[in-house]
């Protein structure tokens, strides 16, 4: 069984399609080597695809003209996953794909009762009720998130892109938001602090005019008949 590669490699496999790899192993090693050919449907988020094609890389092109080989049988399957920002084989798909060919040959030579095939089978059916649990996660997680309007072929299928995108215009524009609450909160404080210096300006003007008027005040009616009596005692 050969596993096609997903993208080309630059200066290596330039442009090369499904039959393009096919063929080169052909070439080297013969005909009879492959029986199988599993190679992906190509469904990558353009994202990740872009971020290849920078680098001079591309998807291998679905094409199986000019096989040399035309015993081969080829395998179509969803098998690319993204793992840390790039494109990888998933290892599970392939490994349950391999089994079931295993199976289907011991089974065309009656051996469904061998301890092998009830080992590989049981693996298949473990990891059959994973993928369900994936899915069945996964479908909880969409039924919370808000549904995208639109059933065009293009929404359905990258409807968590979109969701992304819309959640990032979200984030940029509370980012907006709370950067005009953060510069009016400055302009705020800014007015406040210029109250409390015009306050503390016209507190220090009202204390020292009333000291000023404390030195000059009049004086009070027992202190002038005071004054009035001790005269009236000298002259007497």
């Amino acid at each position: 069984m050969y596993v096609c590669n997903i993208m080309t490699e630059p200066g290596l496999t330039d442009n090369y399609s499904v039959a393009d790899h096919v063929n080169a192993i052909i070439d080297h090693c013969g005909e009879g080597l492959i029986d199988y050919c599993l190679y992906d449907t190509g469904e990558v988020i353009p994202e990740f695809i872009k971020k290849y094609n920078l680098d001079g890389a591309e998807l291998v092109e679905q094409d199986f003209s000019d096989i040399k080989d035309k015993k081969i049988k080829f395998l179509k399957e969803n098998m690319s996953v993204i793992k840390d920002d790039f494109i990888r084989h998933d290892a599970m798909l392939i490994a349950d794909t391999l089994i079931k060919i295993i199976l289907d040959d011991m089974k065309f030579q009656d051996k469904h009762n061998e301890p092998e095939y009830l080992m590989m089978n049981s693996k298949l059916q473990a990891d059959k009720e994973i993928n369900k649990d994936k899915k069945r996660n996964a479908k909880n997680k969409k039924v919370k998130k808000e549904k995208v309007k639109g059933k065009s072929k293009f929404i359905s299928k990258y409807s968590e892109r979109i969701e992304s995108i819309r959640h990032a215009d979200e984030k940029i524009e509370k980012r907006k938001k709370a950067s005009l609450r953060k510069r009016g909160v400055e302009e705020d404080k800014e007015k406040l602090d210029k109250m409390n210096r015009k306050k503390s300006e016209v507190l220090k003007a009202y204390q020292e005019s009333k000291i000023g008027k404390e030195k000059i005040r009049p004086k009070d009616y027992d202190e002038i008949r005071n004054e009035k009596i001790k005269k009236f005692n000298l002259k007497k």
